[in-house]
């Protein structure tokens, strides 16, 4: 089984509240409706705060999945959205960025504030 440490892992539901991760152990999980999941293939992911990886009502399990190769799939698919919506939000902020001056820049540093500017953004986007 495959696992990307950070967000995402494959695990295998074999039974009522417990799976194979993807180290090959076997462990108890609990979901965050309280009932068991249907045994399958499921892609985990936690929030990106959650520093220990645990299959308690942090995780969210998308699936089921009857076969791991449907399960690899979804994951590569999670993988390619998360990197659309960083690399988004990464030309967001450099747009905005370009669209402030250097007083607004240290107004909205020392108030924690984030200056985005519509109808700039707009045209720069479409551009």
């Amino acid at each position: 089984m495959d696992a990307d440490y950070d967000i995402f892992e494959i695990v295998a539901v074999i039974r009522d509240f417990w799976l194979v991760d993807a180290e090959s152990y076997q462990r108890k999980y609990c979901s965050s409706h309280g009932q068991a999941l249907v045994p399958g293939y499921y892609v985990v992911n936690w929030p990106e705060q959650i520093r220990v990886r645990r299959f308690n009502d942090h995780a969210v399990f998308h699936g089921p999945f009857k076969l791991r190769k449907e399960a690899q799939e979804a994951l590569e698919w999670m993988h390619k959205e998360k990197e659309l919506v960083l690399t988004e939000s990464a030309e967001l902020s450099s747009v905005a960025a370009l669209n402030v001056t250097s007083m607004e820049v240290k107004k909205a540093d020392s108030q924690r504030l984030h200056l985005v500017k519509p109808q700039k953004l707009s045209k720069a986007v479409a551009a």
